[in-house]
């Protein structure tokens, strides 16, 4: 297999390398090196030098929530559809995504899921890396843009066929752990390899404190869908921020999460345990109008994407490299803690940082290329160029 070089400043976990490489072979990252200064590489046996010096060369960033993009939507079921919204997503610089479905009839969630499956089986120009299912076993008061025809408790014989139809495919799933006895499934859902989420939820405190020590490990768009938070009940954003161990999404484009609790989410649980996150609909990459959306209709303006009826807030249309750029600006971090928000945080949230997420030898060469402005200039899935 032929070695390739490519050059330039690079992010690693704990520092930036000015002027380093990365060394790719057989799909895989064989080296990092952190000053190429006065190496000749031909004579080293490279056969291919992709030279970005003064640009930032950073890990595939990974998206574990995302709805679709281009006009094309996950519950669409269509393998052709989810091609086209990974190709939206290399040019966002993510390597890597979990496509998302919608609280629905039980035989959408599968048609989706089927879809999903052949379409992780392909060379996509960014990775199918799991599924996350987003209900339909949430809270109706807290249900957001969730269809509330379909909301529902869990069902063990609904969660059997979930699971033979998902195979081994990686599986992140959002509950509202005090909805019917849904917290009392959370250990069998953990034994069967998935990782459950807690979100669309009116939990209180110690309700969603008992969901967390059943095994729940992670946070679906922290701050939007959640009861209130207050200082006597803090529900469940106060029994998230208080674990250690659970992973926050948070959409940030500056609709969604005021900047203020961006920064309060991200100083008190760390970037370690903080996953960025699109929750990107149809909407994304396509002009302003109305979408219909399911058995709904959504209306994006500018940045926004709501529901026609309510006006209830629906995803959004971000790109994953621009809230990168908005949580540098948000708070100030250096450059390496907010791309493994993007990165190594939410591939460890699924339980894939030992071959993505970060810049490693033995990692796949998941690589993404940013100019100063976190614009894409280069997406790299597997050692191969895929964008532009």
């Amino acid at each position: 297999m032929k070695k390739i070089v490519i050059k330039g400043n690079l992010i690693l976990k704990d520092r930036v390398a000015e002027n380093g490489a990365v060394i790719v072979e057989d799909e895989k990252i064989e080296k990092i090196l952190l000053d190429v200064s006065g190496i000749n590489f031909q004579m080293e046996g490279i056969s291919e030098i992709h030279d970005y010096r003064g640009q930032w060369v950073a890990p595939g960033l990974v998206d574990v929530h995302l709805h679709g993009a281009l006009g094309h939507e996950v519950m669409d079921a269509n393998v052709d559809g989810l091609k086209e919204i990974a190709a939206h997503q290399a040019a966002c610089g993510v390597t890597a995504f979990f496509p998302t479905t919608l609280t629905a009839p039980l035989d959408r969630i599968l048609e989706a899921i089927q879809a999903v499956r052949e379409a992780a089986s392909q060379k996509l120009l960014s990775g199918i890396a799991g599924i996350h299912l987003e209900g339909p076993y949430v809270s109706l008061k807290r249900k957001g843009a969730q269809d509330p025809k379909y909301v529902r408790e869990i069902q063990e014989s609904e969660l059997k066929t979930l699971q033979e139809v998902l195979g081994p495919l990686k599986t992140l799933i959002t509950i509202a752990p005090e909805t019917g006895r849904n917290v009392s499934f959370i250990p069998k859902i953990v034994e069967m390899g998935w990782v459950v989420s807690i979100g669309h939820s009116d939990a209180t405190y110690d309700e969603a404190m008992a969901a967390i020590a059943a095994g729940a490990s992670h946070a679906t768009h922290l701050f939007n869908a959640w009861r209130e938070f207050h200082h006597r009940e803090p529900g469940g954003l106060g029994a998230v921020m208080d674990s250690d161990n659970v992973f926050a999404e948070l959409i940030s484009d500056g609709i969604h999460v005021h900047p203020s609790f961006i920064r309060l989410a991200v100083f008190r649980k760390k970037p370690e345990r903080v996953c960025l996150i699109t929750d990107s609909l149809k909407a994304a990459g396509l002009p302003d109008g109305t979408y219909d959306w399911g058995d709904m209709q959504i209306v994006l303006r500018g940045a926004e994407v709501r529901l026609k009826d309510s006006g209830a807030l629906a995803g959004s249309v971000l790109r994953l490299n621009q809230a990168v750029k908005n949580v540098l600006k948000w708070t100030g971090l250096p450059v390496p803690a907010v791309i493994r928000m993007a990165s190594l945080s939410p591939a460890e949230s699924v339980g894939l940082e030992n071959i993505m997420g970060s810049l490693e030898p033995g990692k796949l060469a998941n690589i993404a290329v940013f100019d100063s402005e976190f614009q894409t200039l280069a997406t790299y899935v597997r050692g191969h160029k895929v964008y532009p």
